[in-house]
């Protein structure tokens, strides 16, 4: 019924950023409300994401995080959103208005598995330093 998001692999989607909106917040992606709810496990209003474009080298880390929100049907941005396409604020027309209308990558992993508690990520790099040092010790 709606051609995005597509998941590509699990809580990973692929769809096309259809345009700008003054009803979307800095920090806010939004995408068809029902096209959200038929193609994927993401909650509107509570699932956080990273996007990247296809051009895009920005290691994973230092990317903008943004909340997903569901578009309604009686919203203004709906149009740009039809087929569940990606919207972002006006204020990052500068910043990605070259990629509209070209696909983004939807990640919203960290948002799922991680959920905000990075004590074990943490545990794991003071491991791989730690070890690190020691082979250099010798």
């Amino acid at each position: 019924m709606y051609l995005y998001p597509k998941e590509i692999v699990s809580d990973i989607y692929v769809s096309r950023l259809g345009g700008f909106s003054y009803e979307m917040d800095r920090n806010e992606i939004g995408i068809n409300a029902k096209a959200i709810e038929v193609n994927t496990s993401i909650i509107a209003n509570e699932t956080f994401a990273k996007l990247k474009f296809f051009n895009e080298c920005k290691p994973y880390f230092l990317r903008e995080t943004f909340k997903i929100v569901g578009i309604e049907e009686y919203m203004d941005c709906y149009e740009l959103s039809k087929n569940g396409e990606v919207v972002l604020s006006e204020e990052l027309e500068d910043k990605f208005g070259k990629n509209e209308g070209k696909e983004v990558i939807i990640n919203t992993v960290e948002s799922f598995r991680i959920d905000g508690d990075y004590t074990k990520i943490i545990k794991a790099f003071r491991r791989i330093w730690s070890s690190e040092n020691l082979i250099r010790r010798n």
